[in-house]
């Protein structure tokens, strides 16, 4: 490799910019918008070395562009929907021949603003689709799922692959003594909740306050655990016995991943290719994106069966570290600016 690149991006989830930013460390040098919608927090990961903050895109200064986009970016009250169109046409109006990537975070299920479509009982909107694709246009578009990149596909339409996010598995506790716990890191407020699926995750948590006696830990929810840091949120899943995550739309949550490294026991729901690394009853368990009392009823069965999930938590850390580790996640990035002759 001749020469490290310079990659002009926008911020977006912390947690992905960091993977992102630190797998690259040795072929490229970033830097992030500052001021954009989305913000950098110390407390949740610290800014990586190769990383530093710029006011404004400056032409001639960068091999590449990364732009981040999600379902809710045709949404024009949305800041980060502006702000992502916006970047996009002063990179092309300053400079039309950079390579400019799209990571599309997103799936084209949206049923509160796009109810339009139904696909094998899950919404798919053609509207969405539509445009979400005319802002990408024919750039590359990595998404973090298989799933995710069907629902996406549009034939030749221009470069598209799917990266499944990479973890460094040291940075995560795995205690050897498990709290008889369940828990949950989803998104708690804002719009979109047919996408993370949160009505479900409610109804659970309500059943098993009800029939079980026991409480369900949405993580920085109201009137559940919150978090002071990321210090403070890895020791609490090391110390969890099971994590539960009802995702219906969300293309590879990480959170689950991170519970896995964590040594929990998994439940979730098949979608977005869960079903290609979960085998039920070794690692996890998969369940219905819709099956409150027998969700309930599982997760209540672990939390009795303290030595059971504590093995399956176990074999759910090795899956992680087999799957999810920084180097395939580095080596799949580096292959895919190879092969657009980005990276030489």
């Amino acid at each position: 490799m001749s020469k490290r690149l310079k990659i002009f991006k926008t911020p977006w989830h912390i947690g992905h910019d960091h993977d992102l930013i630190t797998a690259l460390k040795d072929v490229a040098d970033f830097d992030l918008l500052v001021n954009y919608t989305r913000r950098w927090d110390e407390r949740n990961r610290p800014l990586p070395s190769n990383t530093k903050w710029v006011n404004h895109f400056e032409k001639g200064k960068y091999d590449l562009a990364i732009l981040n986009i999600d379902q809710q970016c045709t949404n024009p009250k949305l800041n980060k929907s502006i702000l992502t169109q916006e970047m996009k046409e002063v990179i092309e109006k300053l400079e039309p021949s950079l390579p400019i990537i799209f990571i599309n975070h997103a799936t084209p299920v949206y049923p509160e603003n796009f109810p339009d479509g139904v696909k094998a009982n899950d919404y798919v909107s053609p509207t969405l689709k539509k445009e979400i694709m005319d802002i990408i246009g024919s750039y590359p578009m990595i998404v973090n799922s298989k799933q995710a990149l069907k629902d996406w596909h549009i034939p030749d339409r221009g470069v598209e692959q799917a990266i499944w996010h990479g973890i460094d598995a040291n940075e995560w506790k795995n205690d050897k003594v498990k709290e008889p716990r369940v828990c949950c890191f989803i998104s708690a407020g804002g719009i979109g909740d047919r996408y993370y699926n949160r009505s479900y995750l409610v109804s659970v948590q309500e059943e098993l306050r009800e029939s079980f006696g026991i409480e369900l830990q949405w993580i920085n929810s109201p009137n559940n655990w919150h978090a002071k840091d990321i210090k403070d949120y890895k020791e609490f899943l090391a110390k969890s016995l099971v994590y539960f995550n009802p995702t219906f739309a969300s293309p590879m949550p990480r959170s689950r991943t991170e519970a896995m490294l964590s040594g929990c026991c998994i439940v979730t729901t098949p979608q977005h290719d869960a079903d290609e690394f979960i085998v039920d009853g070794h690692n996890g368990f998969l369940v219905p994106h819709n099956d409150v009392i027998g969700t309930a009823k599982l997760i209540a069965g672990l939390i009795d069966d303290y030595k059971k999930a504590k093995v399956m938590g176990a074999n759910a850390r090795e899956t992680a570290i087999k799957l999810f580790n920084r180097k395939r996640y580095s080596e799949d990035w580096i292959k895919f600016l190879t092969d657009l002759k980005i990276l030489k």
